[in-house]
């Protein structure tokens, strides 16, 4: 899934990350949907979950660092968001990160005639993935750049 530009260098998006991390979060990833309301959104976590709290903590941390620039980017609305127990894995290091866990995936082309896979993600390894998918009972192993979405699956 493409995403839009974000409307600020990445040393802005840098020192936000830098900034709430100060507080112990960590910024997984960064969303801008431009638009007559445009929208910035934060997505943030740590170990122990997130708390609105935590959510108010960052916004305000975000906002020392980009209210500054306000006459440089365009009228938007700061959300700041946990990515929820079906978490998207944005990143490779977000994939290794989540080794071990049930996930689903979407992949933008068929690896041996899937195209998508669910069940354990048991390697992260360069710039693929393996999932032991459960319902084929096998592996899978695709390049991340062909994963379309991946997502942990909630363990409840």
């Amino acid at each position: 899934m493409k995403q839009a530009a974000l409307p600020f260098d990445s040393g802005t998006a840098d020192l936000i990350r830098q900034r709430i991390a100060a507080f112990g979060l960590d910024l997984c990833h960064v969303e801008w949907k431009p638009g007559a309301r445009a929208t910035l959104t934060l997505y943030v976590d740590k170990q122990a979950g997130i708390t609105l709290a935590d959510c108010e903590t960052a916004s305000r941390a975000a906002s020392e660092i980009l209210d500054p620039l306000e006459e440089t980017l365009p009228n938007y609305a700061l959300e700041v968001s946990s990515p929820g127990l079906d978490r998207p894995l944005w990143t490779l290091a977000d994939c290794a990160r989540f080794r071990g866990r049930r996930v689903a995936v979407q992949l933008a082309r068929k690896v041996d005639g899937a195209a998508r896979l669910k069940g354990v993600l048991e390697e992260v390894q360069g710039d693929t993935l393996t999932v032991l998918d459960e319902d084929q009972h096998r592996r899978y192993t695709a390049r991340f750049g062909d994963v379309r979405l991946a997502r942990l699956v909630p363990e409840l």
